[in-house]
């Protein structure tokens, strides 16, 4: 006869259910997420250097962002039952988790703007972009602009989106 290896009912394995790791580790995901978005946006610093000097921190920003829908995805279809079944809906609430990553990224990028501010007695910026005269107008995108490098990597993972889901759309059509 073989032992059965159980768990106590005592043991820390038992108590947190597995959707509030789960809910812990991509809280955590979404914290370092928005980490890189910000440090991206930040005046060069000493770390931001440290981590450009291996990496490019847009680039960075934007696999981790992809890699956060790709994971809401992942835990969507595997728990949820009502948004796996509605792909529209699916699609504006991975959407939802872009558009909130980005909104947090500027936001604490203008809280720390404002900090800096109050407490260096610094000039306060608040703009978004860069009101500078430029001999080419028709240079949409400046790659060397922080804000434009966050608002593209967020362009990609809404467009990751939807070539994703309506990739899933067609293959649950073909199943049918």
């Amino acid at each position: 006869m073989a032992a059965s290896a159980e768990c106590p009912p005592h043991s820390l394995r038992n108590s947190y259910p597995q959707e509030w790791r789960g809910l812990a580790l991509y809280v955590c995901a979404a914290i370092l997420v928005v980490a890189v978005g910000v440090l991206g946006l930040d005046r060069p610093s000493g770390l931001r250097q440290l981590v450009e000097s291996w990496i490019n921190i847009h680039a960075l920003f934007g696999l981790l962002l992809c890699g956060l829908v790709l994971a809401r995805y992942q835990w969507i279809i595997r728990d949820s039952h009502g948004l796996r079944e509605d792909i529209s809906e699916l699609s504006r609430h991975l959407s939802r988790v872009v558009y909130l990553v980005l909104y947090l990224v500027i936001g604490a990028r203008l809280g720390i703007s404002l900090v800096n501010w109050i407490w260096h007695g610094t000039s306060v910026d608040l703009t978004l972009f860069e009101e500078r005269s430029r001999s080419d107008a028709s240079q949409v995108l400046d790659p060397h602009h922080d804000y434009h490098m966050v608002l593209l990597s967020g362009g990609v993972a809404l467009a990751m989106i939807r070539v994703f889901l309506t990739g899933c759309l067609v293959h649950r059509h073909r199943g049918e």
